[in-house]
């Protein structure tokens, strides 16, 4: 296993943020580490929060698997001790501990986006946008053995995004081809359907408050957030649909429930959405391209956007059409922002087409 100590090259410093140590600069909880996928280099950056620098970058092909492995997403346990990633081109889920040793790995047909229960030993896997045929089901997988324990049939079409309330009670997973998404009662393993009338709105990838009682999806073809009641049972109407801007794509909501940050990956930009209005307050631009993932720190300070930078959009692409460029060499890098400046902090180089990301406490 490769594991190369990095500078903090391409850190871009400006008066918005500070210097790290320095006074006003928002600084990180120690021993705390971001994790983004390198899907067009088989590779994973670990990044050091604290530094705002790249500690460590694991080679995938070091450790037996393939250059078109495609790790795409990372999920972490709430202390750290463990994570995850999906590796679409390789059909494997991975586990690693804290030192980046990897503990085990789960045969799965194209795994796409991951969710972490946080009451129960599960970890469900989606299916990765990517894949020309997915199977219609999640995969479930035994996180204390790692070990797959089902495949649960969901009866929508492509299923991508993802979610798990945080009692633990039901898990939603979207598709792409449809405007419909299945809830599934962890109890009973009942599966519902949501339909969304009207034209096709894609859904990519939910959210869900720290309350629990809402839940937040982005619409890629409709430019637009939709807004759903949590604690209701399904099937869940959408309470609010509000637009956004080009693309949304991945959305993360505030420690207090009061704001989402959401990518718009066709605008190069972020925008911060008031939850209780529905109303944009802010719009975040400047170096990104095709910001991808989000991660917001566990204090809300510091806003991470992994920028895919895989080439323009063509008018009428979809966003999961770009997305299949990842594979490319192209460099994507990670821009930080103050979200209580708006100030960009920094920016930090990554690999070929990154694409998820994922931190303790981080979702």
């Amino acid at each position: 296993m490769i594991a190369l100590r990095l500078l903090a090259v391409a850190l871009v410093v400006t008066a918005c943020g500070g210097q790290p140590g320095k006074p006003g600069f928002p600084r990180a909880f120690p021993g705390d580490k971001l994790y983004v996928v390198n899907q067009g280099g088989a590779s994973i950056s670990v990044i050091d929060q604290g530094d705002l620098a790249v500690d460590t970058v694991l080679d995938l092909t070091t450790m037996g698997f393939s250059t078109n492995a495609k790790p795409h997403h990372i999920a972490v346990e709430r202390d750290g001790s463990a994570w995850y990633v999906s590796l679409i081109g390789d059909n494997r889920v991975l586990k690693f501990d804290r030192a980046n040793r990897l503990l085990g790995q789960v045969t799965l047909e194209t795994p796409g986006l991951l969710a972490l229960d946080p009451v129960h030993d599960s970890l469900y896997v989606g299916r990765s946008m990517t894949a020309v045929n997915p199977p219609r089901a999640l995969g479930v997988i035994r996180r204390s053995t790692f070990t797959l324990v089902d495949e649960h049939e969901i009866l929508v079409t492509r299923p991508h995004a993802l979610a798990v309330t945080p009692d633990g009670k039901w898990i939603h997973a979207a598709s792409l081809a449809e405007n419909r998404f299945a809830t599934i009662e962890v109890a009973t393993g009942r599966v519902t359907l949501t339909d969304i009338s009207g034209a096709p709105r894609s859904l990519v990838q939910f959210t869900v408050s720290p309350d629990g009682r809402t839940m937040v999806a982005g619409g890629e073809l409709s430019n637009t957030l939709f807004f759903f009641d949590a604690t209701a049972r399904p099937p869940l109407a959408p309470v609010r649909e509000v637009p956004v801007g080009g693309k949304p794509w991945d959305p993360v909501f505030s420690p207090d429930g009061r704001t989402i940050y959401v990518t718009l990956l066709s605008d190069n930009s972020v925008a911060e959405v008031d939850v209780a209005t529905g109303t944009v307050r802010r719009t975040f631009s400047g170096r990104m391209a095709q910001p991808y993932g989000a991660v917001l720190r566990r204090d809300g300070g510091v806003l991470f956007v992994v920028n895919q930078n895989s080439g323009a959009m063509k008018p009428g692409e979809s966003g999961h059409e770009a997305h299949g460029m990842a594979h490319s060499s192209t460099e994507g890098w990670l821009s930080m922002i103050n979200t209580r400046t708006g100030g960009l902090i920094g920016t930090l180089m990554l690999g070929a087409g990154p694409t998820g990301a994922g931190a303790a406490w981080g979702r």
